[in-house]
């Protein structure tokens, strides 16, 4: 029994007659009686009694149409799902997630996302901001929310926040007892904790630059993958960190915050901005909503 012979058969069913049944089908009398005496051969009992009074539905046929009311249902509920899986408003959506983009943007964007697109299902990929590129490569997530710029050929992003860069310093540090901002230049004789080296990111060269325009080369003695190892070891006393103003979120005992006077320093030098990433050859509908509904005004991809 196909879709059309479910509908003239509920028609049939509902009408108990056979013409007003057609025009409800928007067919005229003679396919949709042949189509239903088909039905009847093809099953082997009358589905209808036909006689000088008028149609009426055997046993048979109400079961039947019992049935092909449902099997109608769950078609219908079915073709809704793939248009909304089709328009990215069902389905999976793994993000990767991790570092200081976990205090207070990750939260906003999911929430944003989901007041709209409540049914899609979202899972979280904890690993490092450095491994989610790889994560996007191999498939392993559809969404990744990393620093830029990255230089990567087959990942494109969307910016989607800025905030400035912070000094993350032991909570013994003697510079504390000075002024409210702190100089780059004020750090020289600190030693370093800092992001590994990655390619197509620009952590660890950001802080050579930021040095250098001060004057001095960075003692550099720990290179972690993550923010919140980088403040662990900051915490230790370990050495200084420059780190996104988000990092301060993590309230870690033994660290103490201060912003940066920025003074002659580049603006690429002086904030962190953070974007959506995705592989473009892998871009799924919901992934496509979920950066759509972070876009801000005027910012384009990359």
């Amino acid at each position: 029994m196909d879709v059309r012979q479910m509908r003239y058969l509920i028609a049939v069913a509902d009408e108990l007659n056979f013409t007003r049944a057609a025009e409800r089908c928007n067919v005229s009398q003679p396919p949709l009686s042949r189509a239903i005496s088909q039905l009847e051969d093809e099953i082997g009992v009358r589905l209808f009694e036909r006689d000088t009074h008028g149609v009426t539905t055997t046993l048979a046929g109400q079961s039947l149409v019992e049935d092909a009311r449902r099997a109608l249902t769950l078609i219908r509920e079915g073709a809704e799902r793939a248009r909304q899986v089709a328009h990215g408003l069902r389905g999976t959506l793994a993000i990767g997630f991790g570092g200081s983009p976990v205090y207070s943007l990750l939260p906003a964007l999911v929430h944003r996302f989901r007041q709209a697109v409540p049914d899609v299902q979202i899972s979280f990929r904890s690993m490092a901001v450095l491994r989610q590129i790889d994560a996007l490569r191999e498939g392993e997530i559809h969404i990744g929310i990393v620093r830029l710029p990255v230089h990567d050929e087959v990942i494109e992003t969307q910016f989607v926040h800025r905030e400035p860069l912070l000094a993350a310093l032991p909570a013994n540090h003697p510079i504390l007892s000075g002024a409210p901002r702190i100089r780059i230049g004020d750090l020289a004789r600190d030693r370093f904790v800092t992001y590994e080296p990655r390619r197509g990111f620009n952590y660890h060269a950001d802080l050579f630059a930021l040095c250098r325009l001060a004057g001095f080369e960075p003692d550099v003695a720990h290179e972690v993958g993550t923010t919140e190892s980088i403040i662990g070891i900051v915490a230790c006393g370990e050495g200084v960190a420059i780190v996104p103003a988000s990092a301060e979120r993590l309230r870690m005992r033994g660290v103490a915050f201060r912003p940066l006077d920025i003074t002659d320093v580049p603006p690429r030098l002086s904030t962190v901005e953070f974007a959506l990433a995705w592989h473009r050859d892998r871009l799924t509908a919901a992934a496509a909503e979920f950066i759509q509904r972070a876009a801000i005004p005027g910012a384009g991809t990359s």
